[in-house]
């Protein structure tokens, strides 16, 4: 008989009132590849209790030999009310903490093709990971589509990793 033993350390950012979520943290093994994906919006995940959406991120990321992750979204707000303070303390937290993974992964969803505001910020944010050379990542779906999110059936069970493609500026209003 075996008995194994695991500690998922975690570790959440918030702002002063608790109101915006910037970063959660998770750690399992310190010695594999670090990873940071970039979802829509902040999900009910804390220093405790698990979403679905951070469940199938961790299972997903330890099947490819991850040891932890950085959760981030482009709407930090956990109350739907987000601010200019908010977006620019998130662009902020974006830029530090690129700097301590080895990939970078875009699992926005599709949907976010008709949300301007959405495609306005990732586009800020696919800058600054452009600008600090970032191994920019998608998730793949066995027909050979991309950019999902880790909620959506084909994908949430096994993930295919494969190059973001930077997708063309468009001008907003």
């Amino acid at each position: 008989m075996r008995t194994t033993k695991s500690t998922i350390k975690t570790e959440v950012t918030y702002d002063d009132e608790m109101k915006n979520k910037y970063i959660v943290r998770k750690e399992w093994d310190k010695n594999k590849r670090k990873a940071l994906i970039l979802m829509k919006n902040a999900g009910q995940a804390d220093e405790i209790v698990q979403d679905q959406t951070t469940m199938y991120v961790v299972n997903n990321l330890a099947k490819l030999d991850y040891g932890s992750v950085i959760i981030m979204n482009l709407y930090p707000s956990t109350e739907g009310q987000d601010s200019n303070e908010s977006a620019t303390n998130n662009l902020m937290c974006v830029q530090e903490e690129v700097t301590k993974v080895d990939d970078v992964i875009i699992a926005v969803g599709t949907g976010i093709e008709t949300n301007k505001e959405a495609l306005k910020r990732l586009h800020m944010i696919v800058a600054i990971l452009l600008d600090k050379k970032a191994n920019i990542l998608q998730i793949e779906c066995p027909k050979g589509r991309r950019g999902f999110h880790p909620l959506y059936p084909a994908v949430k069970n096994e993930w295919k990793l494969v190059a973001y493609e930077v997708p063309p500026v468009e001008h907003f209003d």
